[in-house]
């Protein structure tokens, strides 16, 4: 049985409103990943490697009821998690002892322990030198008819 569209809708404003998920008081957290991986349902953070370069340390998404919108490119429901001032940018402060390739993030409850999803960089980008940095422009969940991307 498919739902209808109403009770699709309704899905997605639950989602982006639970306050044991995506809108939890406390804070979640994105980290950057420096291990190669491919993002699934079933991705084990403990099986990745975050940065450790100095201005790699997670950043805060905003508290609350997280965005919910209709891309009108792709007709996809968007959830977007409320960037923080400043947006989702790091900028190294020291050069690291060893480069670090930061592949993409993910994005985690406020304890940094259970993955809530994840996502790649277009291109990775190597983090050699102090000054040195990466943004993500926006972190969205987007959900299609048939299942979520």
């Amino acid at each position: 049985m498919r739902p209808s569209r109403a009770l699709y809708e309704a899905m997605i404003n639950l989602l982006a409103a639970d306050e044991e998920t995506l809108a939890n008081e406390d804070a979640l957290k994105v980290f950057l990943v420096i291990s190669s991986f491919v993002p699934s349902l079933d991705l084990v953070l403990d099986d990745l490697d975050l940065a450790t370069f100095t201005g790699s340390a997670a950043k805060l998404a905003t508290v609350g009821e997280q965005q919910v919108f209709v891309d009108p490119t792709t007709n996809q429901e968007q959830i977007q998690i409320l960037e923080p001032a400043g947006g989702w940018s790091w900028i190294c402060t020291a050069d690291p002892t060893l480069p670090e390739t930061v592949y993409g993030w993910v994005l985690t409850d406020n304890a940094g322990t259970g993955l809530l999803g994840s996502g790649l960089l277009a291109t990775p980008v190597t983090i050699a030198s102090s000054g040195q940095g990466l943004s993500i422009p926006f972190l969205r969940f987007a959900f299609d008819e048939s299942s979520p991307t």
